[in-house]
């Protein structure tokens, strides 16, 4: 009876999981898992999926400024070090809710996801991405969305040290 109650509660659903690796376009490598997951697992994911939504519309609001002004130790690894909420998480709640609740939360979640076990894993460079996926081109759009985002990223980080260096 309990094994069988086991199984109802403890089945494994599979999906197909797309990621990236690298940073440009010579190292940048498409990777595909077949993951292997207990349902409520994906359902607490996806969940938390839409809840993170908060977390990216949270840097909107914006706080007081007796809020940003309060000082205190919130560094648990360097408790001498003393600093204003506005230093340490910045003008809105974001980080606090990035680095307090969205981001443990994932971490809990994804310990027991059981990511890169026994299951299939194919990695691709670009070309042979682009090519399997040309059927799939919402996949593909991730892809070069990626990849547009790193070289927006790395054409900012050079406009930053160009203007360093002159002033």
């Amino acid at each position: 009876m309990l094994s069988k109650l086991k199984q109802l509660i403890q089945f494994r659903i599979k999906t197909w999981h797309v990621s990236m690796r690298g940073w440009d376009e010579q190292s940048a490598r498409v990777l595909i898992c077949l993951e292997d997951s207990i349902w409520y697992w994906l359902v607490l994911e996806w969940a938390w999926n839409k809840v993170s939504y908060l977390c990216h519309w949270s840097d909107y609001i914006k706080l007081p400024k007796f809020i940003r002004n309060l000082e205190g130790h919130w560094d648990d690894d360097d408790p001498e070090y003393c600093a204003t909420w506005e230093d340490w998480y910045g003008d809105s709640i974001h980080s606090f809710f990035h680095c307090n609740i969205c981001d443990p939360f994932f971490q809990w979640v994804y310990k027991h996801k059981e990511f890169f076990k026994a299951w299939p894993q194919w990695e691709m460079t670009l070309a042979e991405a682009k090519e399997r996926f040309a059927h799939d081109p919402e996949v593909w759009k991730w892809v070069e969305e990626s990849l547009e985002d790193h070289k927006r990223y790395d054409a900012e980080k050079a406009a930053e040290e160009a203007s360093e260096k002159s002033d």
